[in-house]
């Protein structure tokens, strides 16, 4: 592999997070919202949008892992923080919407808290990619290149998620 090659800037970021984050603060005024990021990929997503929106706003923290197994995927769920969302609007950070297994499935436990409203938000959506039905309310970018994107809290093997643009690894 090459290294990263940037794809969309930090200043196109930074922009889109004010736009969504106002977006929120439109859409839940008044109102309680708790920012529930997957861990690792979405903490830089959740850091910027928690300051992006106005009003009460509180974060909790989750690390979803999946597995392969013999009779199919095993998917664990670890809380960081003390997720507790009765009758607030959460919405599920995560750093990329591929096939919304890992969403749809944190979704469908979330919901037993019943919080008064459940969505998904998304750095990158590649609906493409969907196994099942989702769609992310709100999507910093859609129509990133196919590949590995790193940068902006994302890694590949640990490396480049400190880089504050967006990038795709090109291969040799």
């Amino acid at each position: 592999m090459v290294g990263p090659r940037p794809i969309i800037t930090r200043d196109t970021i930074a922009a889109r997070i004010a736009s969504i984050g106002r977006q929120i603060s439109q859409d839940y005024a008044g109102r309680e919202v708790v920012l529930v990021g997957i861990l690792k990929g979405a903490a830089v997503f959740l850091s910027d949008l928690l300051r992006a929106i106005d009003g009460e706003v509180r974060f909790e923290l989750v690390n979803v892992s999946r597995e392969g197994a013999p009779r199919g995927e095993v998917i664990e769920l670890v809380y960081a923080t003390n997720v507790h969302l009765e009758g607030a609007h959460a919405i599920i950070l995560k750093d990329i919407c591929h096939s919304g297994v890992t969403e749809n499935y944190l979704l469908t436990h979330l919901a037993q808290q019943r919080p008064a409203s459940l969505e998904v938000a998304a750095v990158v959506d590649k609906p493409v990619l969907r196994r099942v039905a989702l769609a992310p309310k709100y999507v910093l970018f859609s129509d990133t290149p196919a590949g590995r994107l790193v940068g902006y809290g994302m890694e590949y093997q640990g490396r480049w998620g400190n880089l504050p643009d967006i990038c795709l690894l090109d291969e040799v």
